[in-house]
């Protein structure tokens, strides 16, 4: 039985904004002016800035941040980034973004990347405008975590939950080790019957936790569910003041919350939630004040790109760097990992009178969960 929530979808509308330079001091970039970016105020979607060559992160960059080894691991490993629609200047994108980064290409040496629809078909389905930049965020991020991963591209037919479970199961069946969903919804009753489509043994499945503090109980899905791998948003930049170099806290438009019909899984301490599964687990950046320089044709070309897919992507990269084929849910074992990981420590994404489901807090916080990869151990 198909599942109709297309009009809950997180369709994405790119809006160009102005460019600028991040600071290389204690106080975060100012950012380009707050423009709404999505249709609907979708918490999935993703926002476009215009490009500056010298004021995005690049690869080299969010290597250096999270201390990834990144040119050592990742052989044999593949990331899938799962997408609505068709997507036919993805490979063409991707060879662009990799050879600016030194990354090394997708080529008969190193055959990395293969675009496939939700059967498993080389067919691509048809495209669409709103969500022709999720397939370069996600190949992108992927690469800059893991420049060794092989890439699959599942391309739903469309954003409908069954169609997107049903790639997800695809990405599963092809021999991913990490899958991004660059996609959600809102939770919804009945939402179990899909459960199972974004729980496989020794794949790790991230999905974006949404936008935004809420307070009804009413989360993203695939993120609520409890063997997917939550991902919230940071803003992140350089800090010559600090050990680390770079400075990082929570992002004021990531998601965070109780989960309205999940419950807590065993790994998770009870908290604010009780008996309810919190989001999200981990995080990466996705601030639009520190956004990711990215090549996509939908965007003419290059641009600064943040929202919460970006962390889910780049996270999915992190996972397939790791390596790991370990039959313990890849969420679990972020929680028992905390020496590998960065804590935040700092700023909020809603008011909650100081409670750690909208602040950063020592240890674990809704909005940026256990931390942030300082390096791959936890994963």
């Amino acid at each position: 039985m198909r599942t109709t929530l297309t009009t809950l979808a997180g369709v994405a509308v790119i809006t160009l904004l102005t460019a600028f330079a991040p600071a290389a001091s204690a106080t975060p970039p100012a950012g380009p002016p707050a423009t709404a970016a999505c249709l609907g105020g979708a918490p999935a979607c993703l926002k476009v800035a215009a490009d500056a060559p010298s004021g995005m992160l690049t690869a080299k960059d969010l290597q250096e941040a999270y201390r990834l080894p990144s040119g050592r691991l990742g052989g044999g490993q593949t990331v899938a980034v799962v997408v609505p629609y068709g997507h036919t200047t993805a490979e063409a994108d991707l060879a662009v973004y990799r050879e600016d980064n030194g990354l090394p290409p997708c080529d008969k040496d190193f055959p990395c990347f293969r675009g496939i629809d939700q059967r498993g078909s080389d067919t691509t389905p048809p495209s669409s405008p709103n969500w022709g930049v999720h397939a370069a965020v996600g190949l992108d991020l992927a690469s800059a975590a893991c420049p060794n991963c092989k890439l699959l591209l599942v391309q739903a037919d469309d954003e409908t939950f069954d169609n997107m479970a049903a790639a997800v199961d695809q990405a599963a069946a092809q021999g991913a080790n990490a899958v991004a969903v660059m996609w959600g919804v809102p939770e919804y009753e009945g939402q179990a019957a899909q459960a199972a489509h974004f729980a496989h043994p020794k794949v790790a499945i991230t999905a974006p936790s949404g936008a935004g503090f809420n307070t009804t109980g009413r989360q993203l899905l695939p993120a609520a569910y409890a063997n997917v791998v939550a991902v919230g948003g940071t803003e992140l930049y350089r800090d010559p003041s600090t050990t680390r170099g770079w400075n990082e806290s929570a992002w004021m438009s990531t998601g965070s919350g109780c989960s309205l019909y999940e419950l807590r899984p065993s790994w998770q301490r009870q908290g604010a939630c009780g008996s309810r599964r919190t989001v999200a687990d981990v995080s990466a950046v996705a601030s639009d004040k520190t956004p990711i320089r990215i090549y996509s044709g939908a965007t003419s070309g290059w641009g600064g790109v943040s929202g919460v897919p970006v962390a889910a992507a780049f996270i999915a990269g992190v996972h397939g760097l790791a390596g790991t084929d370990s039959a313990t849910p890849a969420a679990k074992r972020l929680y028992s990992g905390s020496r590998y990981l960065f804590d935040i420590t700092a700023g909020a994404n809603g008011a909650c009178n100081g409670s750690n489901l909208c602040a950063a807090v020592r240890g674990y916080d809704g909005p940026t969960g256990v931390g942030t990869p300082n390096g791959a151990g936890a994963f």
